[in-house]
């Protein structure tokens, strides 16, 4: 276990506990989404494997994705249900709130690692771009790999850090690492290639910035420890091979899958195809000039930072080659970018030519000018500055610009027709199924369906209707309302659906297409 017994490590701990409130805030009020992914490949298929019924998008029709995730997401649900949480919102709140805590968590190291480069003022200043830095809080909340995945890189590096990821030298005594009962010496390499080899499996992406690790960790230490990392690596990688057999059929199925569709047949590309200069042109948009700051001290901190900015440079400029992007792609080694500036920054203030009074009331001013410039930036933060393109709210997009809140209305009142004892089915007209909460919020064993029909809205006595539509049918009546999204309640039985949902087939933006 760890142990936070001196000062450095009760400092690291609070300035990481900052870290939580905005995105456990978040997690509670924010129940929309930006992007499929983090419902149909993570809560809609942990809720389909504790409870048996949901949405199946075509990764796990095919196998292009490992149950890892959503297995472990299946035991927490099955846990709130079994403690008592109800209804959908509750489930998902509540898996929220554990993925806001390994965003927060995610920074503990970082912030360590930020104090023994730069002194306190960079662990403050990293605290301070991190907190409420608008693409690193937009996901910070939500249940994508990405975000699970980004602790496992950031504390692997922490435990690698006297075995080539730090600057070495007469610096490498003042480096703070775990203090942990049993691992000691070479575990600590086998526990950071064992958090290596997860984040790999959870997301094979993760290989792009995990390769220049173990080059830095053989040629800067020892190639014993180089090899340590790798052959844990390499075990956790053949588990989740093995588990991809138990649960596809066929070893590594997700990986081969992976390949084929992205890399071989570029069918990530029918989501978008964006220029090279993609993401520094959405962390322009998204973050205003004060991310020229951040650059600035990204640059600035290189000679001491080296070990850690090549990896995120490399893996920035990997992702940055391929045709289709997302901001949240490169949200993995954003923490560690931020770390980078914040100690460049840190070393900058600290060369002032000031009394030591004077230059902690300078640098205590930089940070909360930074804290709040980055916070106005996140309250005003939309789809287009992350690069993505809606469609109007008459034909299914979110109801505001803004990423905050987007689809929200849509999902609480799935979830507040699934607490309905008398509900049979419920009919969601002129709303794509791609852009909804699906069963996890609904959580109901029961039909929805997606069309107007007649012979559709027969299978169903609850309604959900989007803005642009309206309820013809005069038996249905409004029961609830969000925003300009309605429930409608009509009486009697409901007939047969002509098509279920349990069993859809390829979710994709337009909506549901294939078998």
């Amino acid at each position: 276990m760890i142990h936070f017994r001196s000062a450095n490590a009760r400092l690291g701990l609070g300035l990481c506990l900052a870290m939580v409130a905005p995105r456990a805030y978040l997690a509670v009020s924010d129940q929309g989404m930006v992007w499929a992914d983090e419902i149909f490949q993570t809560l809609e298929q942990g809720h389909r494997l504790a409870f048996g019924y949901g949405l199946v998008p075509w990764e796990f029709k095919q196998g292009a994705r490992s149950w890892i995730l959503p297995g472990i997401l299946a035991v927490l649900m099955k846990a709130l249900s079994f403690v008592g949480v109800k209804t959908g919102l509750g489930l998902a709140v509540g898996i929220k709130l554990l993925f806001a805590g390994l965003a927060a968590a995610t920074f503990y190291p970082l912030v360590r690692m930020a104090q023994a480069l730069a002194g306190l003022l960079a662990a403050v200043l990293l605290v301070a771009i991190a907190a409420l830095f608008p693409a690193v809080l937009l996901y910070g909340s939500r249940a994508m790999t990405e975000v699970a995945t980004a602790p496992l890189l950031g504390w692997g590096i922490w435990l690698l850090w006297r075995h080539g990821m730090g600057p070495g030298g007469k610096d490498a005594a003042a480096l703070p690492l775990p203090t942990c009962a049993r691992w000691i010496g070479v575990r600590k390499v086998v526990l950071a290639g064992a958090l290596f080899g997860l984040a790999t499996v959870l997301r094979y992406q993760n290989l792009v910035v995990l390769a220049p690790i173990v080059l830095i960790v053989a040629i800067r230490s020892r190639w014993r420890s180089a090899l340590g990392v790798v052959l844990a690596m390499a075990v956790v990688l053949l588990a989740g091979g093995l588990l991809d057999w138990a649960t596809w059929g066929k070893p590594f199925q997700s990986l081969v899958v992976y390949i084929r569709f992205n890399l071989l047949e570029g069918g990530a590309n029918q989501w978008g195809v964006s220029e090279r200069s993609f993401y520094w042109k959405t962390l322009w948009a998204t973050s205003g000039p004060a991310v020229v700051v951040v650059l600035f001290g990204f640059v600035a901190g290189l000679r001491r930072t080296w070990p850690i900015a090549l990896p995120v440079l490399v893996f920035i400029a990997a992702h940055s080659a391929i045709s289709h992007k997302e901001l949240r792609f490169i949200y993995p080694v954003l923490p560690l970018f931020l770390l980078c500036a914040a100690v460049g920054l840190g070393l900058l203030l600290a060369k002032l030519p000031l009394s030591r009074r004077w230059r902690r009331a300078v640098a205590a001013a930089f940070a909360l000018l930074l804290l709040a410039t980055f916070g106005l930036r996140s309250l005003r933060l939309t789809f287009p500055d992350i690069g993505q393109v809606m469609p109007s709210p008459e034909i299914g997009g979110p109801t505001s610009r803004l990423v905050w809140g987007a689809f929200d209305e849509r999902n609480r009142l799935l979830s507040v027709a699934g607490t309905h004892a008398d509900i049979c089915g419920l009919a969601a007209p002129g709303i794509n199924p791609y852009w909804t909460g699906g069963y996890t919020y609904f959580h109901r064993r029961l039909p929805i369906v997606w069309s107007e029909a007649r012979p559709d809205l027969e299978a169903a006595n609850y309604a959900l209707i989007a803005p642009g539509h309206r309820m013809a049918d005069p038996r249905f009546r409004p029961v609830a309302q969000q925003g300009p999204y309605v429930l409608f309640r009509r009486d009697g039985v409901c007939g047969r659906a002509s098509m279920a949902s349990a069993s859809y087939g390829r979710l994709s933006p337009a909506g549901v297409v294939g078998p």
